[in-house]
Order: structure tokens, then C-alpha cells, then sequence
């Protein structure tokens, strides 16, 4: 959409730069017509009176009279002998209107035989195409850069495609690496367990870790079946009026055992009021958890997670979940919100799929609110996260 923005824009100004073109070389074709062309035209054909004399509608019927006498005198060698004195009719009457007066004006213009006839066309029509050429000029400029900048975009977007599918396909081996392994890791433990190979100290160890693998399994699908289901044309959101501070604090609340189990803190700071929004309030309580899964799962433990909730001049409302981990590259920060991309650290370490974000862009984007990524030193514009290392802030 920002291509499509973007070449609007490019458009506008090529236009307007193209009539600057168009008006100044067309003034200046004019003043030269005016200082040569025309006082010849006026001095062979017109007794040399001068434009203001005859007048510019006198001179442009006077040509086209001229001009249509030489078509029917052309007509009149293709046409039956019974039809050419039909011909010769107009042009005696063309001829006699237009070799007495001109449209009204005392003033009469010379006698022209055929040759001078001919020769004032040729006149009427070079002047006519020196004055198109500012117009041609233009015209093919303003469409070259259409096609230049439209096969720009174009080329662009076959990039972004071709870079897209490299992407996503990779995504797809690293989640069925990520599937494979707890799946490898189930199957192992359970056999175990089957066979009685293991201690009876050791069963709550082995158990645990079939639930955590297990619980892995379910949050790669769920996230799957979410970013393929907001993917769809047919999903739309369910909107509703509710509170979003309350929202907040309940999220908080959900969250607050996988952050401690994590070895992390929780900071919270949501202001005591109702402050009520229209949206969708299962996709936005999504939002809030994903922004605080990847926060945990991108951080070590020890780090420092904030959620915050500011209201802006009663209107503007700013949620905040800020962390004191790592800075995030800066390149990988350019496109931490696209599908299908990974930071290489924690593709590593952390198993990411790449959607997390990308589902919390397309629900926020569907509400048309915004999210961005805040990095130190720009924190410090925001007291409540001054002390954290980055931040994603959602504005409503």
C-alpha cells in the first residue's frame, strides 16, 4: 500500500513539474512564432497589416478556408465527372467568401494563387506543430517516468515476493524442526516411562518435561492456526466496548506465573480508572500476551519486564511492554514486524517461528491503531519506561 502511496505522490510532482515545462517552453515557442513565423505570414498574405488588425479568428478561418479549398480541389480529381461540378461549386463559394472579407473585417487579405495557397499551409502547419512541441516533449517525459517508476515498484515487489517466499519457506523448516523435537523428545520420554526403564525418583523429571514439550507443540499450532486465521479473507474482528485498563491488568495477571517461572519481574503500572475503547477484545488481550511471551522468550533470566498504560489528554491512550534485555539489532528491528522473520540469536536459541509479532501487527492494523519498536535512548521520552532497554508501544 505505501508503494501505491508513494507513486500517487511521485505523480502529482512529475505532473506539475511537466506543466512548469509545458508553460515555459510553450510561452517561449510563442514569443518566437509571434517574432518570425507570423509577421511573414502576415506580410505575404495579409497586405502586412498587423495581427491586432485582422484579427487571430479572421487568420485561423482564412487557413482552414484555404485548407479545405485544397482538399476539395484534391477530392475533386477522384470524384465522377457528374460530382466535379458540385466540387467546383464550394470551392468558387469558399474562395469568394473568404478572398472579400474576413469574417466581417474591413480588411482584405491578397489574392493567392494555388501555389501560395499551398505555401500558407505548409506555413499553418509547421507553426502549429512548433507549437505542439512543448506539449509532445511533455507527454513523452511524464509517460517515461510512469513506466520507469511503475517497473521500479514492480521490480520491487518481485523482490519483496521472491524474498517473502525464501522467508516463509525457511520458517516452514524451522517450525518442523521445532515440532520434531518435542515430538522426538514426548516419544522418547514416554517410551521410557512404558518400558519402566525409569526410577521412580526420576518419573515427576521426566513427566514435566513431557508437559513442557507438550506445551510447546500446542503454542506452535495455536500460533499457526491465529496467523493463518487473521490471514483469511473471511476473518473479521468482533467489536465490542470494554475497558482496556481492566484488560491490562488481567493480562498481567495471566502472565504473571509464566514470568516468574521464567526467573523474571513484572512491573505494572495501569492507571485505577475505566477507561473504555471499541475493538475486538479477545484479539487485543492477544496482542498484550504475545508483546509479553516474546519478552520472555527473547530474554535472559534476571531481565526486568514493564507493562504499562498511559492515557494522553484524555484522548490518546499508550500501551507499553518494555523489557531491560538486549537491545534488538537495528537491522532486524527494520523488519521485526514482517511475517516469517527471525532474529538469527534467537532462531538459535529461542525456536521463534517469526509470527508472534507479525499476528500483533495484523490485529493492531485491523483496529487502524499503531505499534512500534522504542530503543534506548528514545525510552527516556516516557518516564514509566525510562529505565528499560526497549519497549513495543501500541497507540489508540
Amino acid at each position: 500500500m505505501n508503494e501505491y502511496k508513494n507513486l500517487r505522490a511521485f505523480l502529482i510532482k512529475r505532473f506539475l513539474l511537466t506543466i512548469a515545462f509545458v508553460g515555459i517552453n510553450e510561452y517561449a515557442v510563442l514569443y518566437i512564432v509571434n517574432r518570425t513565423f507570423i509577421p511573414v505570414v502576415m506580410s505575404l498574405f495579409f497586405h502586412g497589416e498587423s495581427v491586432e488588425e485582422v484579427g487571430i479568428a479572421g487568420i485561423i478561418f482564412a487557413i482552414i478556408s484555404i485548407l479545405v479549398t485544397l482538399i476539395l480541389e484534391l477530392v475533386k480529381f477522384l470524384v465522377p465527372d457528374g460530382m466535379k461540378l458540385t466540387v467546383n461549386t464550394l470551392i468558387n463559394a469558399l474562395k469568394s467568401s473568404v478572398g472579400t472579407k474576413i469574417l466581417g473585417s474591413p480588411k482584405e487579405f491578397a489574392k493567392l494563387n494555388a501555389s501560395q495557397e499551398v505555401l500558407l499551409s505548409v506555413f499553418f502547419i509547421a507553426i502549429l506543430i512548433i507549437i505542439l512541441i512543448p506539449y509532445a516533449i511533455g507527454a513523452y517525459y511524464f509517460a517515461r517516468k510512469i513506466i520507469v517508476e511503475v517497473k521500479k515498484i514492480e521490480e520491487e515487489d518481485l523482490a519483496k515476493q521472491k524474498e517473502y517466499e525464501k522467508s516463509r519457506n525457511l520458517m516452514l523448516s524451522d517450525i518442523a524442526h521445532d515440532l520434531r523435537t518435542p515430538i522426538t523428545t514426548v516419544s522418547g520420554y514416554a517410551k521410557a516411562l512404558e518400558d519402566g526403564m525409569v526410577s521412580d525418583d526420576k518419573k515427576p523429571e521426566y513427566l514435566a518435561a513431557i508437559q513442557r514439550k507438550s506445551a510447546r507443540l500446542t503454542d506452535l499450532i495455536n500460533l499457526l492456526f491465529d496467523y493463518v486465521r487473521l490471514d483469511s479473507e473471511g476473518f473479521t474482528l468482533t467489536k465490542e466496548d470494554f475497558d482496556i485498563c481492566e484488560l491490562c491488568r488481567e493480562t498481567a495477571a495471566f502472565m504473571y506465573q509464566d514470568i516468574e517461572d521464567a526467573g523474571m519481574e513484572l512491573e505494572v503500572d495501569i492507571p485505577e480508572k475505566i477507561k473504555k475503547i471499541n475493538g475486538d477484545k479477545l484479539q487485543v488481550s492477544r496482542v498484550i500476551t504475545n508483546l509479553l511471551t516474546n519478552a520472555i522468550r527473547h530474554n535472559k533470566t534476571g531481565t526486568s519486564i514493564g507493562l504499562f498504560l498511559i492515557i494522553e489528554d484524555d484522548e490518546t491512550i499508550r500501551i507499553m511492554v518494555a523489557d531491560n534485555g538486549e537491545k534488538i539489532d537495528e537491522e532486524y528491528a527494520k523488519t521485526i514486524f514482517e511475517p516469517f522473520v527471525v532474529g538469527d540469536e534467537s532462531r538459535s536459541t529461542k525456536g521463534g517461528t517469526g509470527l508472534g509479532l507479525s499476528i500483533v501487527k495484523k490485529v493492531l492494523d485491523m483496529h487502524e491503531w499503531k505499534i512500534r519498536l522504542v530503543q534506548q535512548p528514545h525510552t527516556r521520552k516516557y518516564p514509566v519506561a525510562a529505565e528499560y532497554s526497549k519497549m513495543f508501544m501500541i497507540t489508540i
